[in-house]
């Protein structure tokens, strides 16, 4: 089971244990030849890069920040990748 963040009340659901998804839209831009993420769950990821690859390692390492800088509270949940 899991609750999605632009859902209202998921960080209460999220201190209480309750999974919270995050939707990430992924697209390829022909004329750049680079993967692009964005997500209107989380306010400022915009990444891309030249190999899919590359771009699900800066997420992993962008979601985390970019939930403490959106959600200050948010420093006392942890993020763990789940599968698609």
């Amino acid at each position: 089971m899991s609750y999605p963040l632009r859902y209202p009340f998921s960080w209460f659901l999220a201190r209480m244990g309750i999974t919270i998804s995050i939707n990430i839209n992924f697209i390829h831009d022909d004329e750049e030849n680079v993967f692009v993420a964005t997500s209107k769950d989380i306010q400022g990821l915009v990444l891309e890069a030249e190999n899919f690859n590359t771009l699900k390692k800066e997420i992993e390492e962008a979601i985390p920040n970019l939930l403490v800088f959106s959600f200050p509270r948010s420093s006392a949940l942890t993020y763990t990748q789940g599968q698609p």
